[in-house]
C-alpha cells in the first residue's frame, strides 16, 4: 500500500513538475576548437529556468587552415569520410532573469563529441646560413587519427524573441578538447602519463534560431 501512495505522488510530482516545460527545435552554425559545424537539435525547458538540449552535429570540411602555427589538432578536425561528419551535442542552460519578457540572458554547459581525422598543411623550412632566413623547403599535406573529440563548454549566451513562437539565440564560451586516440606517425609526448590523451583549450561562438511548441 505505501509503495502504491509514493508511486502514485512521484507520478502527481512529475506531472505537475512537465506541465511547466516547453519544448523547441533549433538549428544553428557555430564555431568551436572542432571547427565549423551546424547543429539541429531539440530542447525542453522546465520552469522557465532550466533548459536541456540534445542536438545532431554536422561537421563542415574545410581546407582553408584557421593559423600557421604547425597544430597537430587545434582547429585541424576534417572528416575523411562520410560518417565523420556527424556526431552529437547535450547541454544545459541556466536562465538567471527569467521573469524578463522577450530576452532571455542564460549560462550555459555544453559537450559536442565527434569521431574524426585532421587535415595537417603546411611547409618543412630549412635555415639559409648566407642570410639567416628560413626558407620553405616542401609543401605537405597529412592526415592524422581518427580521435574521440571531446568538447566541454561553459560560457553565456541570450535569446531574443523575434515573431511569435520563433525566436533568435546567440552563446560565447571557453572550452577545453580532449582528443583521445592512437596515430603511428605522431611521436607521444614523453611528459604526459597518457600519451594519447591531448588536451586543447579554445572559444566558441554559436548563433542560431529555433521555435517553440
Amino acid at each position: 500500500m505505501l509503495k502504491k501512495v509514493i508511486i502514485i505522488i512521484c507520478s502527481c510530482i512529475l506531472v505537475g513538475y512537465c506541465s511547466f516545460a516547453q519544448n523547441a527545435v533549433k538549428i544553428n552554425l557555430n564555431t568551436p576548437t572542432l571547427r565549423e559545424s551546424v547543429i539541429i537539435g531539440y530542447s525542453r525547458t522546465f520552469n522557465q529556468v532550466h533548459e536541456i538540449e540534445v542536438g545532431l552535429r554536422i561537421h563542415i570540411n574545410s581546407l582553408i587552415m584557421p593559423d600557421d602555427q604547425e597544430s597537430i589538432y587545434y582547429r585541424r578536425m576534417y572528416a575523411s569520410n562520410f560518417a565523420q561528419h556527424f556526431g552529437l551535442q547535450l547541454g544545459y542552460n541556466w536562465y538567471f532573469l527569467p521573469r524578463l519578457e522577450h530576452l532571455q540572458p542564460f549560462v550555459f554547459y555544453e559537450l559536442q563529441a565527434a569521431y574524426s581525422t585532421t587535415r595537417n598543411h603546411g611547409y618543412g623550412w630549412a635555415y639559409n646560413v648566407n642570410d639567416g632566413t628560413f626558407i620553405p623547403l616542401k609543401e605537405y599535406l597529412d592526415y592524422f587519427g581518427p580521435f574521440l573529440w571531446l568538447q566541454n563548454t561553459i560560457g553565456v549566451g541570450f535569446k531574443v524573441d523575434i515573431w511569435k513562437s520563433w525566436y533568435l539565440y546567440e552563446k560565447i564560451g571557453f572550452n577545453a578538447t580532449e582528443i583521445i586516440g592512437n596515430d603511428e606517425k605522431l611521436v607521444p609526448d614523453p611528459f604526459q602519463s597518457f600519451p594519447w590523451f591531448v588536451n586543447e583549450f579554445g572559444y566558441m561562438m554559436m548563433a542560431g534560431i529555433g521555435y517553440r511548441f
